[in-house]
């Protein structure tokens, strides 16, 4: 029953609809977009471009391999801090956009998006707490091959532990650990759009919701953590030419094996 009553006063909270809500509602701290800039890849693959935090929760980002990572320390959801709360929920949202450029040779294969975080509920004669995380995430190829194309776009939404929601009388009392994986398939999106070939910039958008509601005599926070708190890695592909030459390379290396000699 409570999580019934939950799920209805979250309402569209779970929904790919948030994906470009304006941000925090009813949150306690003062919030205004970033903008972070460009970040090249240390192993010279793809760079990270106009990166964009639209309420500045995420935090500045780092480059490392091929990933771009964030390390939050504000972006939580605390019902203790909203005079709302109870009766409604307190939600706070947040929606960072980038590109993703692959370097020349380069083709993008793959986007792994993986973040982490940490929920506290309590109760005192079972009083009802509960919160949830939801990541909405949206692609959109700019461009194939290195030609700019438009209409090839997809969504998704990341799984999380639990399924992202977390209650007293389910979950129980105390710190519970979450995480969220998603992993999205740049030629399958390529070719759901009846396009061809392979992307070389894409845009991501990725909109976080974080959720707490808690009764009178039950307390609820969530919030990403500051250690790997959001991760963006790229899988990229080398280029036609290079698989050529590896391909040659390899060749060579067995016509010269002595077990190959006539």
């Amino acid at each position: 029953m409570h999580r019934q009553l939950f799920a209805h006063l979250l309402g569209n909270t779970g929904t790919l609809a948030l994906a470009l809500s304006i941000g925090i509602v009813g949150s306690a701290s003062v919030s205004s977009a970033a903008s972070y800039g460009n970040f090249s890849s240390p192993t010279g693959t793809v760079s990270f471009l106009n990166v964009t935090d639209l309420n500045g929760l995420f935090g500045n980002p780092t480059a490392s391999g091929n990933s771009l990572d964030f390390s939050p320390s504000t972006f939580e959801a605390d019902c203790a801090v909203s005079a709302s709360c109870p009766p409604t929920p307190h939600n706070v949202t947040d929606t960072l956009t980038f590109q993703i450029d692959a370097d020349a040779g380069r083709f993008i294969d793959t986007i792994v998006l993986t973040e982490s975080g940490d929920t506290t509920l309590s109760s005192f004669l079972n009083a009802f707490g509960a919160t949830t995380v939801v990541a909405n995430v949206f692609i959109d190829v700019l461009e194939i091959n290195g030609a700019p194309v438009n209409g090839l776009n997809g969504n998704a939404q990341m799984a999380f532990t639990q399924n992202g929601q977390f209650e007293t009388n389910d979950e129980g009392v105390g710190t519970h650990i979450w995480s969220g994986f998603l992993s999205l398939d740049v030629d399958s999106v390529i070719a759901a759009g009846g396009g061809s070939g392979q992307a070389t910039l894409v845009h991501i958008s990725l909109a976080n919701t974080l959720t707490a509601y808690a009764e009178s005599g039950a307390a609820a926070r969530i919030e990403k953590k500051d250690i790997d708190g959001l991760a963006i890695t790229v899988v990229p592909e080398p280029g036609t030419a290079l698989l050529m030459g590896l391909g040659l390379l390899g060749l060579a290396g067995i016509r010269r094996s002595p077990g190959h000699n006539q």
